[in-house]
Formats: structure tokens, sequence, C-alpha cells
């Protein structure tokens, strides 16, 4: 495919180019983001922002050697940025509650709810002191950022990147006691 919006011979040819990969990647996308990612809204979401991306690309396109790499590597990265974002962004992590409440369901009947309630608690307690006494401000008393930095006499961005270091732990910890990453994330939004 050639994407070279200078050697368009008329109007509407950059288009219908862009229309013939639309059409020849959406599914794969769609689909390859979804079973990375195990949830419909990541998939949608990384399908929307690839075709943006590649849309605003389009006149290098031509320049690409390999687009099925290129293309893949784009969706993978846009729903690992998701994924990591999900797990600290209540906006999207409400997004995932709503998209996939059948999901969290099934998880929740697969799941062990004291074992992994267990399993938090003891990433919680191996945490170092500070991101351990934020973490607990903020999802055991549900304090805001601005609370958490008034009560430690700390930055807002110090909180926040206590915060940050101490979900990053928590979920290595799962990790490394098998619960996948969706899973996680749904989880410590749901323990808070």
């Amino acid at each position: 495919m050639t994407f070279n919006a200078n050697g368009s011979s008329y109007p509407g040819e950059e288009e219908r180019k862009f229309k013939l990969l639309f059409d020849t990647y959406f599914d794969r996308v769609y689909d390859f983001s979804n079973y990375f990612s195990k949830s419909d809204y990541i998939a949608e979401e990384v399908t929307q922002q690839l075709f943006v991306i590649l849309w605003r690309k389009r006149n290098d396109l031509d320049t690409v050697l390999n687009l099925d790499q290129y293309i893949f590597r784009i969706a993978r990265n846009l729903a690992v940025n998701l994924l990591k974002k999900a797990a600290t962004d209540d906006r999207i992590a409400s997004e995932f509650y709503h998209q996939s409440a059948k999901q969290q369901a099934e998880i929740l009947d697969k799941v062990n709810y004291n074992e992994v309630q267990r399993l938090i608690d003891e990433a919680v307690t191996a945490l170092p002191t500070q991101p351990r006494k934020i973490y607990l401000m903020s999802r055991r008393e549900n304090m805001s950022y601005d609370e958490m930095a008034a009560a430690t006499g700390l930055s807002r961005n110090t909180v926040k990147n206590h915060l940050q270091r101490a979900l990053n732990d928590i979920r290595e910890y799962l990790i490394l006691h098998n619960y996948q990453p969706l899973i996680i994330v749904l989880l410590l939004k749901m323990l808070r």
C-alpha cells in the first residue's frame, strides 16, 4: 500500500488508501488488543487510538518496512500503557468496571477473595514505611491526595509517587502469586 499524499493523482485517494488500511487491520487489531488485555474496553480504546496515530502518520507509512509489525507494536504499546494507567486512574478503572461487570463476576467466582485479601495484606506489610502509610490512608481511610499531603506533611506529588510505588509493589507481589494483570487491576479497585 502506498500512502504518499503528495503522489495522489485525484482528491480522495488518501482517504481511499486509509480506508483500505482500516478495513484490513481493524478487526485484527481489535482481536489482538482484546486477547492481550482481556478487556473489551482496552481493545476499543487501543483500536481507536491506533487509527488516529496511523492517520496522523499516513504520509510516513510508505517508509515502514513491515507494516504488520509496526501496527501491532503500536497496538501492544497502547494496551500496556492503558493497563498501567488503569491501575491508578479511577476514570479508566470505572470504565473497566462498567464494561466488564460480567467478566468481573466470573473472575470473582474463580478467585478466592480471602486468599487475595491475604496476599494484598502481605504485600502491604512488606511495603516501605511511607508507601505503606500512604496506601492505607488512600485505600482504607479513603483520603484524597490533598488530605494525605496535609496529614503527612508531604507534597501532593510525593504522596502520589508513594501511592504509585505501593500499587506497583502490590501488583508485582500478586503477579508473583500467579494473578494476571487485569484481575489485579479489578481487585485493587474493589478492595479499596
